[in-house]
């Protein structure tokens, strides 16, 4: 492996040096051909490869300066003769050569005239940028208004006042939208308009109030009444009320808010009433009301059945491999034979699952109508096969027909049966994955249906 590692780092120096040089007579050529340009390329290319290569550093030295005089040459007319705008950027393009030449080792000249002459001509060009971009956004043309703040923040990141006219461009509309998706009652739009500005601007207009006026207007209240358990099984209804709260939560959406079972106790007791164990969709509506919802939440735990397996075994033939020492009559060397002798080994099967029936209504308080409802039902399980040997499993192979399968695919199943996971997953573990997977389908329907209604 050394070697071949020596050989192919020697490989690459001898294809450096190779592709430098070759480089290095092709710009030569060019040059002497009078192709300025190409042989400027080619000498760069070849620096590329190897900095330390002398030819192409004069050659890249007399041809880049060539180069870059040209660029320079065409500022000076675009300077006196053309725009300022011309002019800052065909200097651009004379400086960034410059400074890609740099970059292999070579050092071009850039009089300091030239420089003096691009600021001059960059200021024009910027106050022609700045009186366009005022005027743009006196009339109300905010995009375009934006990209020449933006075009001058490029330039000068300092110029005047160009970073708050160009916040201003960009807040302006989106603030007006908001505004006006605000008006229409379009709470949700207009709450995410008023954080793109604030965002942007923490302190534009009245954007801070509103978006929280946006907020608690558009609101969305769900009272989550206590669910229905008709599995016979105690505290099912609590579990999935549990999870479904989890769920909903999770959401994280600003205009979503769930009542659960505790606060509407506490709300509830001010008036001094009391939340019964068992409330039908009737009583929902009027409790639902009490504690300001727009929509209530019920529910049955229609089924839930939980399996715990039984531990099943089974023995099988197999072979375990042994050595034994040989002596070569011949050549009286010695050598080792592997033998193979019959032995049982004991696999292992068991399996634990869940399952569910849920049904859940989101009814309106408004409408009276119901806005989602659906039977989840899922199930989840669990199960291990594996295998206990009691002596070494490295040694063991399967038994085929009339023998020893020695077949890889084969034994090597085997040996990771020996070493597979043996404890299941308790029932109860089963169960909370269970119920977490039915809440959390069920809170991206009624995500759904919030984010339709609370637009």
């Amino acid at each position: 492996m050394k070697y071949i590692i020596i050989l192919l780092s020697t490989l690459f120096v001898i294809t450096s040096c190779t592709g430098t040089k070759k480089f290095t007579k092709m710009g030569q050529k060019q040059e002497a051909a009078g192709l300025v340009r190409e042989a400027a390329g080619s000498y760069y290319t070849a620096l590329q490869r190897k900095r330390e290569n002398v030819d192409a550093q004069i050659g890249m030295k007399k041809t880049g300066q060539l180069v870059l005089n040209e660029l320079l040459g065409d500022f000076a007319k675009k300077k006196s003769f053309g725009t300022a705008k011309e002019a800052v950027y065909s200097f651009h393009a004379a400086r960034d050569y410059r400074d890609k030449i740099k970059r292999v080792g070579v050092e071009l000249q850039l009089a300091e005239f030239y420089v003096m002459d691009y600021n001059s001509a960059r200021e024009i060009f910027l106050k022609e940028l700045y009186d366009e971009g005022t005027d743009l956004l006196e009339d109300e043309k905010y995009a375009e208004a934006e990209a020449r703040f933006k075009e001058i923040k490029s330039l000068d990141p300092n110029y005047k006042d160009a970073n708050e006219l160009g916040d201003i461009a960009f807040i302006e509309p989106v603030y007006d939208d908001a505004m006006e998706a605000f008006t229409a009652g379009q709470y949700r739009k207009a709450y995410e308009n008023f954080e793109k500005v604030l965002g942007r601007r923490s302190d534009y207009k009245e954007a801070v109030a509103k978006k929280e006026e946006a907020l608690k207007l558009g609101i969305f209240t769900i009272a989550l009444l206590p669910y229905e358990n008709a599995t016979g099984q105690q505290g099912m209804d609590a579990k999935m009320n549990a999870y479904t709260l989890e769920a909903l939560t999770n959401i994280h959406d600003p205009f979503l808010r769930v009542v659960d079972r505790e606060h509407m106790q506490a709300i509830l007791q001010e008036q001094k009433l009391q939340l019964s164990g068992v409330v039908n969709e009737q009583t929902a509506v009027e409790v639902g009301n009490l504690v300001g919802a727009q929509a209530i939440l019920t529910g049955t735990v229609l089924s839930f059945d939980q399996n715990n397996g039984r531990l099943k075994t089974v023995e099988k033939e197999a072979y375990e491999a042994y050595k034994i020492e040989k002596t070569n009559p011949e050549t009286g060397a010695k050598f080792f034979e592997t033998r193979y002798r019959p032995v049982k080994y004991t696999e292992y099967y068991n399996t634990n699952s869940c399952s569910v029936a849920f049904q859940y209504k989101l009814i309106s308080l408004k409408t009276g109508e119901i806005l989602r409802t659906e039977i989840i039902e899922k199930s989840v399980s669990d199960e291990v096969l594996y295998a206990k040997y009691g002596g070494e499993g490295r040694s063991l192979v399967p038994a085929g027909q009339g023998g020893p399968n020695l077949n890889d695919r084969d034994r090597n199943a085997l040996l990771q049966m020996l070493s597979a996971r043996q404890t299941l997953t308790p029932s109860g573990e089963l169960s909370n994955e269970l119920f977490d997977q039915v809440c959390k389908k069920m809170s991206t329907e009624i995500g759904s249906v919030v984010n339709t209604i609370v637009k």
